[in-house]
């Protein structure tokens, strides 16, 4: 993907979330009758920032008290319904707010994403006997990992923008595995870290406590970056697991124009830690010089980047 075309991607995902929210007759009607005045001809702004800010009191994300909510939001409604900026957060509020079908949904993340061929899931690569993880309580409904590699190849940070939604009533906590190399964890958005530990597999977990606790179909919107040590190991691959199925994936591993790899490929695996790719094709990074792929959900599987210097 060229330099123009990824500054389009923002673009283009908000203008398939106008063309939606005009001719789908269910999200048109929940706008309308929250707008002060009804036009046909264009979207209220103050209507949908209702439709949103009574998704975000009715799910506790935001305190029923902030009654200008509706009022605050706005502007941020504008620019994602123009095209200056739409994150993944916006979305997940626009998607849930709305109550978007599944297929609306899976276009809206894909073209975020950037990915013109939509991808279909991968699943069931799986095939180490190791220790079963603890019962899931939640299921991820978006995942958006960026990796960045430093000028000495080593990696420098993990970005991950995630929202999950609980599939029981009472999850307040979301764990997540990193690599051992990780030497800090910063929550930004979401929650706060709490402990960290290593289990009897070496699989190093940090648990992330929830602002608010979820109830069954509440959803939670994260964001959380690994640091990793100046001059550390040399990366060479990324991988991520997934037990339970996760839906609407975005993996990218950015590099330093200084620091550009040979070669790049897209993997998957059977273990998330050994073993060679079950399946493997190269990757032409953009003129960001970044790996990029979006799939649809990943399920009992390891996917990722692996690399040649």
């Amino acid at each position: 993907m060229s330099s123009g075309e990824r500054r389009a991607v923002p673009c283009q995902a908000s203008q398939l979330l106008r063309e939606l929210l005009l001719a789908r007759p269910g999200y048109r009607r929940r706008w309308q009758d929250q707008a002060e005045r009804r036009r046909s001809t264009d979207i209220s702004l103050a209507g949908v920032a209702r439709v949103i800010a009574a998704h975000l009191w009715a799910t506790g994300e935001r305190p029923d008290t902030a009654t200008s909510l509706p009022r605050d939001i706005k502007d941020r409604v504008r620019r994602a319904l123009a095209g200056e900026s739409l994150t993944p957060q916006t979305l997940s509020w626009f998607i849930a707010a709305f109550g978007m079908d599944e297929r609306d949904e899976r276009s809206l993340w894909a073209t975020l994403a950037g990915d013109r061929d939509q991808h279909t899931g991968i699943s069931h690569t799986i095939t180490s006997t190791r220790d079963p993880a603890p019962r899931q309580r939640h299921r991820t409904i978006a995942l958006f990992e960026r990796y960045s590699v430093a000028e000495d190849r080593s990696f420098a940070s993990r970005t991950t923008l995630q929202t999950i939604m609980a599939i029981e009533d009472g999850v307040d906590t979301y764990p997540f595995s990193h690599e051992p190399a990780v030497h800090r964890v910063d929550v930004r958005y979401g929650g706060s870290l709490g402990r960290q530990y290593v289990d009897g597999d070496g699989l190093h977990t940090a648990v992330i406590v929830l602002d608010r606790r979820l109830c069954h179909g509440e959803t939670a919107a994260l964001e959380y970056v690994c640091r990793y040590p100046d001059g550390g190991c040399r990366a060479t691959q990324v991988r991520r697991a997934a037990r339970d199925r996760a839906e609407n994936v975005d993996i990218a591993v950015q590099f330093p124009e200084s620091a550009v790899p040979r070669r790049v490929t897209w993997a998957v695996w059977p273990d998330y830690r050994d073993g060679d790719p079950v399946a493997e094709e190269p990757v032409s990074l953009d003129a960001r010089h970044c790996a990029h792929r979006f799939v649809r959900f990943i399920e009992e599987t390891v996917v990722g980047f692996r690399w040649e210097w």
